[in-house]
């Protein structure tokens, strides 16, 4: 970057992103405002400005090799999709149809670095963020520090926080309506389980206080063989570049039921949707505070997922998420947060400019900025001063690597 920016400094730009006492949670509050502007604006005429907007929670994992990195460890990385040394981050975006913007993100902490308190004090994370919180408690928060003004209708997610009682009870808590996925290993009842407590049996022993049903949940993967033909429905859920994309799709009253959580049932839709030949099963538990979720609602809903991953595939493609050399938790965010920043940059220029350039990508505007933006190595003297530059620094590797004793 230095090579190229005029009047641009190596340590200052290392002091800005590693060391500078700037807010990254604030200019990602920020971000948050804008991206909502940017999203809720609609055609004239429209009163409902909102209501099709999602709040989408994911995270994203990159490789990392060593230990010094704040949050590395082996982890589960989607990038790779297996298990692997490397950080995780859990991130909340909004999206209205096929338009996406990053709002906000949180490092995740493996327990092996919050129970060791002097590395995460070596890292710089703060007090209040040394105790281990899951993914979808770190959804939790960010939701919590989303400002006022950034509305949304619904709330989406993979397994990872649709599996989450906790995160569930919290959007019931807030009548937030969500279309969440689950994993096919759920229990379900398809009928209000009759639940009792069981007499105390003849002889010694305590006397029962847990709730006990005689019937047993359904699991997903089971369910699915179970549902006739007829209750199937063939739906059009978005516009692909070659066409309609279609999904066979069916919804369900269902009850969500566990000896442990005493009287409290669950009551909830579940839809399944598969693609037409029966491949590529998605299951979701969706919840609408007043009356109850369309199929074709529930449905698009449910695969508005694919967006927040072009978002993440943007982001580390072509704006360098992922391309950071630093270790601490402030440096981590400062660079989150400027990489969010310049999403929405893309985001806004793309809605500006989509009545004459709908097909406008992100390669597109970063080419157009590389053509356009001043660049030190445009010029002859740019070049030997780069290329000066970068010899100096070696030889001063070399000088320093031939005193170390053998």
């Amino acid at each position: 970057m230095v090579e190229r920016i005029p009047g641009s400094d190596y340590d200052q730009l290392q002091h800005f992103i590693s060391e500078s006492p700037w807010d990254s949670f604030a200019v990602m509050e920020s971000v948050s405002e804008k991206v909502h502007t940017t999203l809720s604006t609609a055609a004239e005429g429209i009163e409902d400005k909102t209501c099709s907007l999602g709040l989408l929670l994911d995270e994203s994992g990159w490789e990392k090799s060593g230990k010094k990195s704040v949050g590395v460890g082996r982890q589960y990385i989607g990038q790779v999709g297996k298990v692997a040394n490397g950080q995780v981050g859990v991130f909340a975006a909004l999206s209205n149809g096929d338009q996406v913007g990053l709002l906000q993100s949180r490092l995740y902490l493996p327990k092996e670095w919050t129970m060791d308190k002097k590395r995460c004090d070596k890292s710089g994370v703060p007090k209040a963020d040394q105790v281990y919180r899951t993914k979808p408690e770190l959804a939790i928060k960010i939701i919590e520090t989303l400002p006022p003004r950034v509305c949304y209708d619904w709330v989406g997610g993979d397994c990872i926080y649709g599996n989450s009682l906790t995160l569930r009870r919290y959007l019931y808590a807030k009548k937030q309506a969500f279309v969440l996925d689950v994993g096919e290993e759920l229990g379900v009842y398809l009928t209000l389980p009759q639940l009792y407590i069981p007499a105390k049996k003849d002889g010694r022993g305590r006397t029962p206080s847990n709730y006990v049903c005689d019937t047993a949940p359904v699991l997903l993967k089971n369910l699915i063989t179970q549902i006739p033909p007829e209750k199937w429905e063939t739906i059009t859920h978005r516009q692909g570049t070659k066409g309609p994309l279609i999904r066979k799709a069916t919804i369900l009253d269902v009850y969500i039921w566990k000896t442990e959580r005493g009287e409290d049932i669950e009551k909830l839709q579940l839809i399944i949707s598969t693609e037409t030949d029966g491949t590529e099963i998605k299951y979701s538990v969706c919840y609408q505070p007043q009356g109850k979720m369309s199929l074709q609602v529930a449905l698009f809903r449910q695969m508005q997922r694919y967006w927040v991953e072009r978002a993440f595939q943007n982001v580390k493609e072509q704006l360098g998420l992922h391309q950071y050399q630093v270790r601490s938790w402030k440096a981590w965010h400062h660079h989150i947060a400027l990489t969010l920043m310049a999403l929405h940059f893309i985001l806004q220029i793309q809605k500006e400019n989509q009545p004459e350039m709908p097909l406008l990508s992100v390669p597109d505007i970063k080419m157009v900025f590389a053509k356009k933006l001043l660049n030190k190595l445009n010029s002859d003297s740019g070049i030997i001063d780069a290329l000066t530059l970068r010899h100096f620094k070696r030889q001063v590797d070399l000088d320093r690597f031939s005193k170390v004793p053998k």
